[in-house]
């Protein structure tokens, strides 16, 4: 009987050994894989088991990717992303993969949401955004047939905006996760399509995988009005409007840049000085601002006074200046990309004389 006991009592104890020199054997895997992925020592030393898993196999997904890709003859070794790159950029490089996963993010993604390139890498970038914009994202990860509705853009090309987790305040600290909240960043890229290697499967019959769908990206945050240093500069200049987007302050600048004067434009809407052809666009970034709260137009025609008009991109941001909606206004930077163009064209009653002369009548 206690022979029989003490047997049991081994075999356990053998197992348990088992059990823990198999444990101790994975960790050493996984800590020398951690210690090959590309970064800093520091760093690798302190990620979970988990985490070394995510982030190996986005790297992996990375690798194949470049291997697959275009961009491997341009880089022979070096950072695929060079510093000095990124410094240039607005904003930080994303890649997704065809699911929303964030195969890749630069570095500098810190900078802007507070949150570290290893925190996000391997996860899915649908935990991270506002349930809102997940239907959005979802349209741009998908990929679309040739005939474009919009004949302009190629079909791989995409622009939208997410509201993103960012634990960083306004004075540049870092919150817990908990605490996080929503920043609006405007993401344009490219969906690529990879066509892997050929490989030979056992048989010796050529193996073609599936191209490996991707959406490469550059998120740029919009800036908060709040945070600008002034003065803005010679290219920008600001303007306030109600929710209508009618005028109700604009920068004496408007006077040098366009021919206005803040007075002519006080009490009118914004559309009016809006090239038609632009006009859907715009619609489309004031939608964005009033369903976000921040939005970034494209480059859009803004008239002149005596005719013609001038490539302007404006930065839009929702401000509430105290309690209720009726207190909410919309603050415009306006950044001109060039000088008056045609001028000699008029595109619209607001520059003409005759019009000016009975708008002022009525203001007065």
């Amino acid at each position: 009987m206690d022979q029989d006991r003490s047997n049991t009592e081994l075999r356990k104890e053998k197992s348990r050994d088992a059990a823990r020199s198999r444990r101790s054997q994975e960790t050493e895997v996984l800590y020398q894989l951690a210690h090959t992925l590309p970064f800093a020592r520091g760093v690798s030393a302190h990620l979970d088991k988990a985490s070394i898993m995510r982030l190996t196999i986005s790297y992996l997904r990375m690798h194949r990717l470049c291997a697959a890709g275009e961009w491997n003859q341009v880089e022979k070794g070096g950072e695929p992303l060079d510093a000095c790159y990124l410094k240039a950029l607005e904003g930080f490089v994303m890649v997704l993969t065809a699911e929303g996963d964030m195969a890749y993010l630069s570095e500098n993604v810190s900078k802007h949401l507070g949150l570290s390139q290893l925190e996000l890498i391997g996860h899915s970038i649908f935990d991270f955004i506002h349930p809102c914009d997940q239907e959005e994202l979802q349209d741009a990860l998908t990929p679309r047939p040739n005939l474009s509705k919009k004949k302009l853009e190629a079909p791989t090309e995409r622009h939208f905006s997410l509201r993103m987790k960012s634990t960083l305040t306004s004075r540049g600290r870092t919150l817990n996760l908990k605490a996080a909240t929503w920043k609006v960043l405007h993401c344009s890229g490219h969906m690529r399509a990879y066509k892997p290697p050929a490989q030979t499967s056992p048989a010796g019959s050529p193996r073609s995988e599936p191209p490996l769908q991707c959406l490469v990206l550059i998120c740029e945050a919009i800036p908060h009005p709040a945070s600008l240093e002034p003065p803005l500069g010679r290219g920008a200049f600001l303007s306030r409007h109600s929710l209508d987007m009618k005028f109700t302050y604009c920068d004496e600048r408007i006077a040098e840049v366009a021919g206005y004067s803040p007075d002519d434009l006080i009490g009118c809407s914004a559309y009016e000085y809006i090239h038609a052809l632009d006009s859907d666009a715009v619609s489309r970034s004031i939608h964005t601002l009033l369903s976000k709260g921040q939005a970034v137009t494209g480059q859009y025609r803004f008239l002149a006074r005596t005719g013609g008009y001038l490539w302007t991109q404006t930065q839009a941001t929702v401000v509430s200046g105290g309690r209720g909606p009726q207190s909410e206004s919309i603050i415009c930077v306006h950044f001109l990309i060039s000088r008056v163009e045609e001028t000699g064209v008029v595109l619209s009653l607001e520059q003409t004389e005759q019009h000016t002369l009975e708008h002022h009548h009525h203001h007065h």
